[in-house]
């Protein structure tokens, strides 16, 4: 493992080689596929196809890909579609809506017993990794890497456990419920038809994220 300073932690340690997305989530992909040895469907600027990679990097120390694990990423691959079933969706089939609109029906997370800010954890993270690092992709791409701005630090902060849910951040999950977007996942990117706040938007085999930050949104 090479040494290096870990992104979260700031600290010079020995760097671990993490995925962006959880591996799990390549897992279940095979498992929902016509024949377990499927590789994922992959697609990349110029080219779509099945392929075996898996994008990962050298960003943290291990009690940090640690930290993540037990703070957002363990407990939200509990509520995914998992190749089989998708017990967040099923959840709230049983659940009483909160309220109704034409677009959306809205649940609280804790009346179901969800633990939102655990998601949120898992979101945010996943969110930081694209702001503070270019990952390589598939077919010899690299990512698109978020600008965060002033918002970065605060994140970090709230993801290695110094300070609180960071200010003027804001998550909103969308629980799909079509079998498309149950069986995808795309890493974040920038929310381009807003101006009045910056948001970004990523996916997370059926739990769909946004993010917005602003200054008295």
């Amino acid at each position: 493992m090479p040494v290096g300073t870990c992104k979260l932690c700031l600290r010079k340690k020995a760097l671990v080689r993490s995925h962006f997305m959880p591996a799990a989530m390549y897992k279940y992909v095979r498992r929902g596929s016509r024949s377990s040895s499927d590789h994922p469907v992959v697609m990349g600027r110029r080219l779509t196809s099945m392929t075996p990679y898996q994008v990962r990097g050298y960003l943290l120390c291990g009690d940090c890909e640690d930290r993540f694990n037990k703070n957002g990423e363990k407990y939200a691959l509990q509520w995914v579609w998992n190749g089989k079933d998708f017990p967040l969706y099923e959840r709230l089939k049983l659940a009483l809506p909160r309220r109704f609109s034409n677009q959306y029906v809205a649940f609280s997370g804790k009346a179901i017993g969800v633990d939102t800010e655990k998601l949120a954890y898992f979101g945010l993270s996943l969110l930081w990794r694209a702001g503070v690092h270019t990952w390589n992709t598939a077919f010899g791409e690299k990512s698109n890497r978020m600008e965060l701005g002033e918002f970065e630090d605060p994140i970090r902060r709230y993801l290695v456990g110094e300070d609180p849910f960071p200010p003027n951040t804001y998550v909103i999950l969308t629980v799909c419920s079509d079998s498309n977007s149950q069986r995808y996942f795309y890493m974040p990117q920038r929310v381009t038809n807003v101006t009045q706040f910056v948001a970004f938007s990523f996916l997370t085999l059926g739990i769909h994220f946004m993010v917005f930050t602003m200054k008295n949104l």
